[in-house]
């Protein structure tokens, strides 16, 4: 039935675009998730772990390399003058025709002539310009035009960091997808530049940082002193989910305050793989995300490994098995709730996260006592 579903939802929407065959179509999946999506989907089933296909698709030699970026849309443009009166060019693309509330970005070097627009949400149209700002007052229109976006899984580049995931875009049990542009999950942040801190800070709105390392000392946040910070030692998988869960319900809490702030979350660990991916594995379940998607959305980190390096998800068989002791076999997103429950998370608490990353109206009146409650204390 599920399937069946979203191949509707796929046939609606490609007709809805047949009357808008004059508007380029970018897939902000690259090849690389493009291929293993579709193979999974149809290789997988629930019970069998010992399948994996992600392998078939880290490899550079016939898909490229950084395969944790997503695609994007390339401009062209030609300089009127030389860099050394350029202040700035300046890339925007926006929902908005007026280019109003839009994303802006800016290539590296002034000598540039060409950019690629990424980190987009996808089922959108974007009208984009690039403009030329000169020393001397002058503003010059370089290019401008319109596209649209598909995909679901919506990878995310930042410069000088790897592996970076919005959490949005995934079918759900309750019958609706996880919002994005929300909650992300990545690699260090460490060595961010300060382009990349631009695009994390006022495109993707993320206010925020969880680090999950124990290896750093790190006390404030790689996207500024004045961003929100908090650092709890994480160990990870099925022995961390049995002796350390009084850390994932500070996690929680601290992430639910950010939501509630207005704050879009980041959390990480070193290479975004293991203690970062069971963070996303609870988070993700007790949001509704089918066994099948977590297991795909758990090897997707592959694609920003070394050919060698693999994080298959034969390795969250135990932590999925773990956590279908805790309600009925045929409802695993209440297995996660009940677990969530039973390492200290409170109801309103949790139905409150829900519905901010769902907006599932069903639960508004505790949601609105509780959000009530808490701006009160």
């Amino acid at each position: 039935m599920r399937k069946f579903s979203l191949l509707l939802i796929t046939l609606l929407f490609s007709l809805h675009l047949c009357g808008q065959d004059d508007i380029e179509v970018i897939n902000i999946e690259n090849k690389a998730v493009q291929a293993y999506m579709a193979d999974a989907w149809n290789t997988y089933n629930e019970n069998n772990y010992n399948v994996s296909v992600i392998t078939k698709y880290n490899d550079s030699n016939i898909y490229g390399t950084k395969l944790y970026w997503p695609n994007g849309k390339e401009v062209r443009w030609s300089p009127t003058t030389a860099p050394a009166n350029i202040k700035e060019i300046r890339i925007t693309a926006s929902e908005n025709s007026d280019y109003s509330n839009g994303y802006t970005f800016n290539p590296d070097e002034k000598s540039a002539s060409s950019y690629i627009i990424r980190n987009l949400l996808p089922n959108c149209t974007y009208y984009y310009k690039v403009e030329e700002f000169l020393y001397d007052g002058t503003v010059n229109l370089m290019a401008s035009g319109v596209f649209r976006t598909v995909g679901q899984v919506r990878m995310i580049q930042i410069r000088n960091c790897a592996n970076i995931r919005d959490i949005g875009g995934w079918p759900t049990q309750y019958g609706v997808p996880i919002k994005y542009g929300k909650l992300f999950r990545s690699a260090s942040l460490d060595r961010i530049t300060a382009n990349g801190k631009h695009d994390f800070i006022n495109n993707l709105g993320v206010l925020a940082e969880l680090d999950l390392r124990h290896e750093t000392n790190r006390t404030t946040s790689a996207l500024g002193a004045d961003k929100d910070y908090l650092r709890l030692n994480h160990n990870g998988y099925l022995p961390a989910m049995k002796s350390k869960s009084s850390v994932y319900v500070s996690d929680l809490r601290w992430i639910l305050s950010r939501l509630m702030e207005g704050k879009n979350v980041d959390w990480h660990c070193a290479i975004g793989c293991d203690r970062c991916g069971t963070v996303s594995f609870l988070i993700e379940g007790l949001l509704g995300m089918y066994e099948l998607d977590l297991g795909r959305d758990f090897e997707l980190s592959t694609l920003s490994l070394g050919k060698n390096n693999k994080r298959v998800r034969g390795s969250i068989k135990g932590m999925v098995n773990f956590i279908k002791n805790y309600g009925p076999n045929d409802d695993l997103k209440q297995c996660f709730y009940n677990y969530w429950r039973s390492i200290g998370m409170d109801k309103d608490e949790l139905d409150y996260f829900i519905f901010l990353m769902l907006d599932i109206s069903n639960i508004a009146e505790i949601t609105s006592q509780y959000s009530s409650n808490h701006r009160s204390n």
